[in-house]
């Protein structure tokens, strides 16, 4: 899951998108909107805009500084390409 600056999830990461150099993570899909799965709107986020946090709790939560709902709905929708 992806949350935002309010603890509200904003969307979840479906995929990651390596660079063909050097293997690094340049950027998130994220799954955004629908429910269960349906309906739900992909979007590409650069990997340097999200935050790895360690909660209270020691768990790992994907964090998106300044990041909303209807921000993600606002970005391209994010298709995969065989190129």
């Amino acid at each position: 899951a992806v949350y935002n600056d309010q603890n509200q999830k904003i969307g979840s990461v479906d995929d990651l998108i390596l660079t063909r150099d050097d293997d690094k993570v340049a950027m998130a899909v994220i799954s955004v909107g629908g429910f269960l799965g349906m309906g739900s709107k992909l979007v590409a986020v650069p990997y340097d805009q999200l935050r790895v946090e360690i909660t209270k709790d020691n768990e790992q939560r994907v964090h998106l500084p300044g990041g909303s709902k209807d921000a993600l709905n606002a970005m391209p929708t994010f298709t995969y390409s065989n190129t």
